[in-house]
Protein backbone atom coordinates (compact mmCIF):
# COMPACT_ATOMS: atom_id res chain seq x y z
CA UNK A 1 0.00 0.00 0.00
CA UNK A 2 1.37 3.39 -0.96
CA UNK A 3 1.59 6.31 1.44
CA UNK A 4 -1.14 8.08 -0.51
CA UNK A 5 -3.46 5.07 -0.28
CA UNK A 6 -2.80 4.77 3.45
CA UNK A 7 -3.59 8.46 3.96
CA UNK A 8 -6.83 8.15 1.98
CA UNK A 9 -7.85 5.15 4.08
CA UNK A 10 -7.01 7.03 7.29
CA UNK A 11 -9.06 10.06 6.15
CA UNK A 12 -12.03 7.82 5.31
CA UNK A 13 -11.79 6.12 8.70
CA UNK A 14 -11.64 9.42 10.57
CA UNK A 15 -14.59 10.76 8.58
CA UNK A 16 -16.64 7.63 9.30
CA UNK A 17 -15.76 7.86 12.99
CA UNK A 18 -16.78 11.53 13.24
CA UNK A 19 -20.08 10.81 11.48
CA UNK A 20 -20.75 7.80 13.73
CA UNK A 21 -19.81 9.69 16.91
CA UNK A 22 -22.12 12.65 16.30
CA UNK A 23 -24.84 10.54 14.68
CA UNK A 24 -24.96 12.54 11.45
CA UNK A 25 -27.57 11.03 9.14
CA UNK A 26 -28.78 8.52 11.70
CA UNK A 27 -30.18 10.67 14.53
CA UNK A 28 -32.59 13.57 14.77
CA UNK A 29 -30.26 15.48 17.05
CA UNK A 30 -26.50 15.27 17.38
CA UNK A 31 -24.97 13.27 20.16
CA UNK A 32 -21.70 11.85 21.44
CA UNK A 33 -21.70 8.11 20.82
CA UNK A 34 -18.48 6.50 22.08
CA UNK A 35 -19.86 3.02 21.40
CA UNK A 36 -20.40 3.76 17.71
CA UNK A 37 -16.70 4.52 17.26
CA UNK A 38 -15.51 1.69 19.49
CA UNK A 39 -17.61 -0.74 17.42
CA UNK A 40 -15.78 0.19 14.22
CA UNK A 41 -13.55 -2.49 12.72
CA UNK A 42 -10.27 -0.58 12.99
CA UNK A 43 -6.88 -1.49 14.49
CA UNK A 44 -7.06 0.92 17.45
CA UNK A 45 -10.61 2.09 18.10
CA UNK A 46 -9.66 3.66 21.46
CA UNK A 47 -7.07 5.92 19.80
CA UNK A 48 -9.52 6.79 17.04
CA UNK A 49 -12.17 7.69 19.63
CA UNK A 50 -9.66 9.92 21.40
CA UNK A 51 -8.87 11.76 18.17
CA UNK A 52 -12.58 12.15 17.35
CA UNK A 53 -13.29 13.54 20.82
CA UNK A 54 -10.49 16.11 20.45
CA UNK A 55 -11.84 17.21 17.07
CA UNK A 56 -15.43 17.42 18.34
CA UNK A 57 -14.33 19.34 21.44
CA UNK A 58 -12.52 21.86 19.22
CA UNK A 59 -15.53 22.19 16.91
CA UNK A 60 -17.92 22.63 19.84
CA UNK A 61 -15.73 25.47 21.11
CA UNK A 62 -15.68 27.30 17.77
CA UNK A 63 -17.13 30.76 18.21
CA UNK A 64 -18.63 32.59 15.26
CA UNK A 65 -20.60 35.77 15.82
CA UNK A 66 -24.15 35.58 14.46
CA UNK A 67 -23.57 38.78 12.51
CA UNK A 68 -20.77 37.08 10.58
CA UNK A 69 -23.20 34.82 8.74
CA UNK A 70 -25.01 37.47 6.75
CA UNK A 71 -26.32 35.68 3.66
CA UNK A 72 -23.77 32.88 4.01
CA UNK A 73 -24.83 29.36 4.89
CA UNK A 74 -23.91 28.41 8.48
CA UNK A 75 -22.40 25.14 7.32
CA UNK A 76 -20.15 26.84 4.79
CA UNK A 77 -18.90 29.44 7.25
CA UNK A 78 -18.33 26.78 9.91
CA UNK A 79 -16.25 24.78 7.43
CA UNK A 80 -14.14 27.80 6.52
CA UNK A 81 -13.50 28.73 10.14
CA UNK A 82 -12.92 25.19 11.42
CA UNK A 83 -10.51 24.44 8.57
CA UNK A 84 -8.26 27.13 10.11
CA UNK A 85 -8.17 25.19 13.40
CA UNK A 86 -8.12 21.64 12.04
CA UNK A 87 -7.12 21.55 8.38
CA UNK A 88 -7.49 18.47 6.24
CA UNK A 89 -10.87 17.10 7.30
CA UNK A 90 -13.15 15.84 4.55
CA UNK A 91 -16.21 17.78 3.44
CA UNK A 92 -18.38 15.03 4.95
CA UNK A 93 -16.67 15.30 8.33
CA UNK A 94 -17.07 19.08 8.26
CA UNK A 95 -20.79 18.73 7.47
CA UNK A 96 -21.26 16.36 10.41
CA UNK A 97 -19.38 18.68 12.77
CA UNK A 98 -21.26 21.70 11.43
CA UNK A 99 -24.58 19.95 12.03
CA UNK A 100 -23.62 19.31 15.65
CA UNK A 101 -22.18 22.81 16.14
CA UNK A 102 -25.22 24.51 14.60
CA UNK A 103 -27.58 22.52 16.77
CA UNK A 104 -25.72 23.49 19.94
CA UNK A 105 -25.16 27.10 18.88
CA UNK A 106 -28.68 27.89 17.72
CA UNK A 107 -31.06 25.57 19.61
Amino acid sequence: MSLSEARTMMDATLTAAIIAYVGYGSRRTPGADDAAVLAMDVPDAEALLGEVKQIVKASDALSIRREAFGDQDKSTLFGIEFEKIRPGLSAEALRALSWRWSYHAFF
